[in-house]
């Protein structure tokens, strides 16, 4: 089969930072689902991967962590899904990745492609629907507020995960969902996504706020680097209130800001449930399934804004330079390598 590899960590005005090759096609045994891909997306991680490779690698390393397509075959143990079945997913950390022509994929962590997308808009949703179900349902617990005054602040609206987060808290809580973003097409996109208010994340957080009533507030998910926001939150989060994270920060971070008001801290990694096989992990396959179905029934939508071409070396160096940006508004989209 033929893959798209890095070895090294070097920019993407290199050429050689990503490369194709070819490789055996692996067997599904066990849980595992041999799925030929027709659409990936890309996603922050992907490109945080490459830069966190030391030195060079004895063997290439296949990125990408969001896809859909065709089920070609299955493991003994598989039940819930047959050759054939178009479906979606995000995949593990730990295993190859899907800028490929076929990938494994354990079927507890897949949900059915929804009917009304192209496998590239499918591609779009997996990765940042579970990180933002999981960061607002498992880790805000926002499904237990009830008071429709509770204010949810989303610092990073507009991204993938934004985006998600803002469609999710929106149709399935009654929180009061305030998103930042600081261009006007950026603001736009967390109105239409669903956000009652966007503030300016270039200006002062707890200024705006104020302007809107609120002078501090209980929920906070936070989804850009997490250092120059490290005091604003304690000075803005409510007593007793929760924290989100979603980026990792090699500084060290002061968490006593934070204790005079008992805020909860919480980080998010969606494949924590993969990469340790908890009894948590068939949930993903779960949420998807009800996501495809909110997808279709039009009470939430994808949030592919870029077509970039087929998977290929050259493709893929330029939508990671795209992504890399940080100015993405909703997702990046590839189409499989195969002629559909």
């Amino acid at each position: 089969m033929k893959a798209v590899g890095v070895l090294e960590n070097l920019s993407t005005d290199n050429e050689a930072s990503f490369f194709d090759f070819e490789l055996p096609i692996p067997v599904a045994k066990g849980k595992d689902l041999l799925v030929r891909i027709d659409g990936i997306s890309l996603n922050p991680v992907d490109f945080k991967e490459r830069h966190d490779i030391v030195g060079k690698l004895a063997e290439p390393l296949i990125l990408g962590w969001d896809a859909c397509g065709e089920v070609l075959s299955v493991g003994d143990d598989v039940k819930t899904y047959k050759v054939g079945d178009m479906v979606m997913y995000a995949g593990e950390i730990n295993r190859p990745g899907c800028y490929a022509e076929v990938q494994l994929v354990d079927e507890r962590i897949v949900g059915p492609k929804p009917a009304s997308l192209t496998p590239e808009e499918a591609a779009c949703v997996p990765l940042t629907t579970l990180a933002a179900w999981e960061a607002l349902f498992d880790r805000l617990e926002i499904d237990r507020v009830t008071d429709e005054n509770t204010v949810l602040l989303i610092i990073g609206g507009a991204g993938g995960l934004g985006s998600m987060a803002i469609q999710l808290a929106r149709q399935l809580s009654k929180c009061k969902i305030i998103a930042t973003a600081s261009r006007k097409e950026s603001k736009d996109w967390c109105l239409k996504m669903g956000a009652q208010h966007v503030i300016d994340h270039s200006k002062n957080l707890k200024e705006q706020l104020v302007a809107l009533g609120h002078d501090t507030v209980p929920l906070i998910l936070n989804l850009s680097n997490n250092i120059p926001y490290w005091e604003v939150m304690a000075d803005i989060v409510s007593p007793e209130g929760a924290i989100c994270l979603v980026a990792s920060t090699k500084a060290k971070l002061d968490l006593d800001l934070f204790m005079g008001k008992s805020v909860r801290i919480n980080y998010e990694l969606m494949f924590t449930r993969s990469l340790y096989s908890t009894d948590k992990m068939p949930i993903q396959g779960d949420v998807l399934r009800r996501v495809a179905k909110m997808i279709d029934s039009e009470t939430m939508v994808h949030t592919r804004t870029e077509d970039m071409g087929k998977i290929s070396a050259v493709n893929i160096r330029r939508a990671h330079a795209r992504v890399e940006t940080g100015r993405m508004i909703g997702k990046a989209s590839l189409s499989g390598m195969n002629t559909q």
